[in-house]
């Protein structure tokens, strides 16, 4: 399997003690599973621009990051498939307006939609993929 290159970016947001992720299934395996939102940096976007567009198309949340507060993460991933060389700027981020109810989605069929998990379930929602804990509960102990 030869692996492809991407970077991309996420918004590590967190409301009311519980963390904001989108459930996607994998249309290869069918299997389900929780990522903080995100997606692929495109030509002339920054790390922060682009995690607070995929958080919006992913989940209808619109959030603001912090630059500032960001950690780099590389690590080799499959998904439908194919094996990819990952860099994720996983970003802190907040709520734009905490009172507004989320905007329709219309992303991939493979989002099965946002979920709003308990800080607690971190560890284990996202144990298939440490890295992705890892970064993200060394972003919840910086707060």
């Amino acid at each position: 399997m030869t692996s492809l290159q991407r970077e991309r970016a996420s918004a590590v947001c967190v409301q009311d003690g519980h963390l904001l992720c989108v459930q996607l299934r994998d249309p290869a395996t069918q299997i389900a599973r929780l990522f903080v939102p995100g997606g692929a940096i495109e030509a002339g976007e920054t790390a922060a621009a682009a995690a607070e567009r995929e958080t919006f198309e992913e989940t209808g949340f619109r959030v603001r990051c912090d630059e500032g507060r960001a950690r780099i993460a590389r690590y080799p991933f499959v998904w439908n498939g194919q094996e990819f060389q990952v860099i994720t700027h996983f970003i802190w981020a907040t709520l734009c307006d905490p009172s507004r109810a989320p905007e329709p989605v219309t992303d991939a069929p493979y989002n099965e939609g946002a979920r709003w998990i308990p800080l607690a379930d971190v560890p284990e929602a996202f144990s298939f993929l440490h890295v992705m804990s890892n970064e993200v509960l060394g972003l919840l102990s910086e707060t």
